[in-house]
């Protein structure tokens, strides 16, 4: 058995996958429902409809990828796409990296204002209280984990970036498939009427960071699996922080980014853009 962790998982079908009818498919699928939602939250559309439909918008990006495979690849693309997202065989490292890595970005933040303010950060704030109920756990857990990684991940990496990859190197295309990828959130963004400008700049600048660590472990696994990991866990440890406190939340969100620029500098050195 070979010890090359990409070697177990073909994927020259779904690099041949018309990558804009998926991005538009990807589209269709996700804001046939968040918009109305958006529309509705706005009082724009005199219809009352459950936030917990973004979770049904979330599968959009999973549905157009297993419906472009079929329509365009055939049984060779479905089956590399499901082998994909079953793919766990990456060895020890990369499966630690994808797993732990964010809490590991989350434990520094909390050590990082500790050391800088001489104090223990407070993990007894309301908004852990909050977090730790029912209703609390149901949202970090499934609603911004789980559910959006399932949807999202076989969609955007295991379509859309073996797609890029095959044209461009792995900044280039992390670059291409950001805007996309920011794009597809709008609706739910805007579904908020309390953020505002300085939010979607943040926000525009965390998607950017994640789309770089995310190319970066699907180039070394080729595993869907392993980036809906890292984004289920991303979502968990950001959310964990933003309990704790708006400074934990900045401070794990300033590692990321600044471990997304790591990740630029390495592929730049090793001529890999």
């Amino acid at each position: 058995m070979t010890n090359n962790p990409q070697a177990a998982v073909s994927i020259d079908a779904i690099e041949k996958l018309p990558i804009w009818r998926y991005f538009l498919l990807a589209y269709l699928f996700s804001w046939s429902v968040s918009v109305p939602l958006m529309l509705s939250v706005r009082g724009i559309i005199d219809i009352k409809l459950a936030h917990e439909l973004e979770m049904l918008a979330a599968m959009g990006p999973m549905l157009a990828a297993f419906y472009i495979a079929r329509r365009y690849g055939g049984k060779a693309a479905v089956k590399q796409l499901v082998d994909s997202c079953l793919h766990f065989r990456v060895g020890a490292f990369w499966t630690a990296f994808s797993v732990l890595s964010p809490f590991v970005l989350l434990l520094g933040a909390i050590i990082f204002l500790t050391v800088r303010s001489g104090e223990i950060v407070n993990l007894d704030s309301d908004g852990v209280a909050q977090m730790l109920t029912m209703a609390g756990l149901f949202k970090l857990l499934v609603a911004t984990s789980l559910v959006q990684s399932f949807g999202e991940e076989p969609g955007w990496r295991g379509v859309a970036t073996p797609v890029l990859r095959s044209r461009f190197g792995p900044l280039q295309a992390s670059f291409m498939l950001f805007p996309l990828w920011l794009c597809w959130h709008l609706p739910q963004f805007l579904a908020r009427p309390e953020f505002g400008v300085g939010q979607f700049i943040g926000f525009s600048v965390g998607i950017l960071s994640a789309t770089i660590w995310l190319t970066l472990i699907w180039d070394k696994t080729r595993s869907v699996l392993m980036v809906f990991f890292w984004h289920m866990f991303i979502n968990i440890a950001r959310n964990i922080g933003l309990a704790i406190s708006p400074a934990v939340f900045m401070t794990m969100n300033t590692g990321v980014l600044l471990g997304a620029i790591a990740i630029a500098i390495y592929w730049w050195r090793t001529k890999q853009t």
